[in-house]
């Protein structure tokens, strides 16, 4: 599938894509490769190559591996979708590794895997947690777009600095982590 052109062009004479029309990237269609100063680039045939790309999840919780959008920031600094990988799995080892390590970079979470303590400090609430990366403590502001939920049962939070800290499912904390949770960020 590919995306319907318009008769607009760049500044540097490549096709405007019609933004309302997803393409959807192949392997037989589109290469992932690095470029210069190991910038992930994307040469799509019959279009051109795609330099400074990034990768994100169109539906990071219920499909992690599916749904990945390739996107890259024009001269004006506008976020342009080069298109939409279906099914990573789908992809060569080599191209596939380096959509992970794009997507890994755009979100390094902390996954929270036990709760020391929750309380206040400075007007924000802080945290002391145990992490899959260690130890961590963090401050949070009280606010609720700083707690989104995930999936069914987790929660994201985001601390101060903007880092990522995912609880995956708050049913998997004791009964007393929970409590103290909940205490703090109810909503």
């Amino acid at each position: 599938m590919t995306a319907k052109m318009n008769e607009t062009h760049e500044d540097n004479g490549a096709p405007h894509l019609d933004p309302t029309t997803p393409r959807y990237l192949t392997p037989e269609i589109a290469r992932i490769h690095l470029g210069s100063r190991n910038a992930l680039h994307v040469t799509v045939l019959n279009d051109r190559i795609y330099g400074g790309v990034y990768a994100a999840y169109i539906f990071p919780v219920r499909q992690p591996r599916k749904f990945v959008s390739l996107r890259y920031k024009n001269a004006k600094g506008e976020e342009i979708e080069v298109g939409i990988i279906w099914n990573l799995e789908e992809w060569p080892q080599t191209d596939r590794a380096l959509v992970e390590e794009a997507l890994h970079r755009h979100y390094f979470v902390h996954t929270i895997t036990h709760i020391h303590h929750i309380g206040w400090k400075y007007g924000f609430i802080a945290f002391d947690v145990q992490t899959d990366k260690g130890p961590a403590q963090f401050l949070m502001r009280w606010q609720h777009d700083r707690a989104h939920d995930y999936g069914r049962g987790g929660k994201v939070l985001l601390d101060v600095d903007e880092n990522r800290y995912l609880i995956p499912d708050l049913g998997t904390l004791s009964d007393k982590e929970r409590e103290e949770f909940l205490r703090y960020v109810y909503w």
